[in-house]
């Protein structure tokens, strides 16, 4: 598998994965991107919209991801893309990007980029992820971006060439996907680690049925949070994130 083997481009579409996923469904192997201009149905974690104007860098991955499946470790996926974005935008623009757990990269302790992973067929081990990233797009005016976005124009101060970044990103995802086939998600998760802006923080955690509150001590071997309370340690797989401090 090469990420980027072949790409699909889009000046718009409804969502890079909605169409990766009929792509996948014609016969096409792990690797294939696809990229669009505009998003007009961009998804978010929980069917959340996403806000995929020009200016973006939307795409999505069709990813081999056997070995994760078959250790239960799928949420490493999401890891793994977040720490290829994180190292692109630094490499690009010097940025100090961070990654925040679960599924987000992070400038200057605001949004820039998300990330949803999905299981396409369990049986044969495939994977898509999508890729959201503001880069010279506006995130106020005329979108409903959260207050704590931000994009990588707003931060360095200056337009970024999406060609560059989409080539380092592709790059960086192919070598995360190397790891990923080769079985060794420790290196993923030992990546996120010396990245994060989550762990050692006071967080607040809201999943479908609870919130904890505490400190962020560490990830697992299959990239769920283990979260310091007052009276115990919780392990959450998934949920959203808020930073306390």
């Amino acid at each position: 598998m090469k990420v980027g083997q072949k790409i699909f481009r889009y000046d718009s579409l409804t969502s890079t994965n909605e169409v990766l996923k009929e792509l996948a469904q014609d016969g096409f192997e792990p690797g294939i991107v696809v990229i669009g201009g505009i998003q007009t149905k961009g998804r978010g974690r929980l069917d959340r919209t996403w806000e995929s104007p020009e200016g973006g860098l939307w795409l999505s991955v069709l990813m081999d991801a056997t070995p994760v499946f078959h250790d239960n470790k799928f949420g490493v996926i999401p890891l793994m893309a977040s720490c290829a974005v994180a190292r692109s935008i630094t490499a690009l623009t010097e940025l100090e990007a961070r990654v925040k757990w679960p599924n987000d990269v992070m400038i200057n302790g605001r949004k820039t980029c998300g990330i949803l992973g999905e299981i396409l067929d369990l049986e044969k081990g495939l994977a898509i992820i999508g890729i959201g990233i503001n880069v010279n797009n506006s995130v106020r005016e005329g979108y409903d971006f959260s207050p704590v976005s931000t994009s990588i124009h707003e931060e360095v101060g200056r337009e970024v060439s999406l060609e560059e970044l989409e080539h380092v990103l592709l790059d960086e995802l192919d070598r995360r996907a190397v790891q990923i086939t080769e079985g060794s998600s420790d290196d993923i998760l030992e990546e996120w680690r010396s990245l994060s802006d989550t762990l050692g923080r006071n967080v607040r955690i809201t999943t479908t049925t609870c919130e904890i509150v505490g400190i962020a001590k560490d990830i697992d071997e299959n990239g769920s949070l283990i979260v310091d309370t007052d009276d115990r340690e919780v392990t959450v797989l998934a949920g959203d994130c808020e930073h306390l401090e």
